[in-house]
């Protein structure tokens, strides 16, 4: 698993979303200190996912679809299509080339943080990681 610059980014792009309801692109791209360019990329990367929505016009801009309060850092990866796999061990499809049985000590201890990685990612609210 890799928390990306963009994944990053766009947290912080939730963030502003969360604090502040409704926002422009420039406005979010301002307070975050990003680039508008990669603003816009991420708002609509997050408008695909179903997480923001747009609203055209002068008043218009981004604002949560999903609250945060419902969100946890899992689901961002989930529906972003981000991975959270730590090793190729973790694939279903994956047979270990060394211990075709399954009984490689090194598969079973990434899988056995893998559940926990996931239980922790599935744990806190974005709400509460965002304030």
């Amino acid at each position: 698993m890799l928390i990306t610059r963009e994944m990053d980014y766009t947290l912080r792009i939730l963030r502003a979303l969360h604090q502040s309801g409704q926002l422009s692109a420039t406005s979010v791209a301002r307070d975050e200190h990003l680039q508008k360019a990669i603003t816009l990329k991420l708002l609509n990367r997050l408008l695909s996912a179903g997480i923001v929505e747009s609203r055209r016009g002068v008043s218009g801009g981004y604002l949560l679809k999903i609250p945060c309060e419902q969100l946890k850092l899992y689901d961002l990866f989930q529906m972003l299509g981000e991975s959270t796999e730590l090793n190729r061990c973790q694939r279903s499809s994956y047979q270990c080339e060394n211990r075709p049985d399954g009984s490689c000590g090194v598969c079973q201890e990434f899988n056995r943080i893998q559940a926990v990685l996931e239980m922790e990612l599935q744990r806190t609210p974005l709400s509460e990681i965002l304030h």
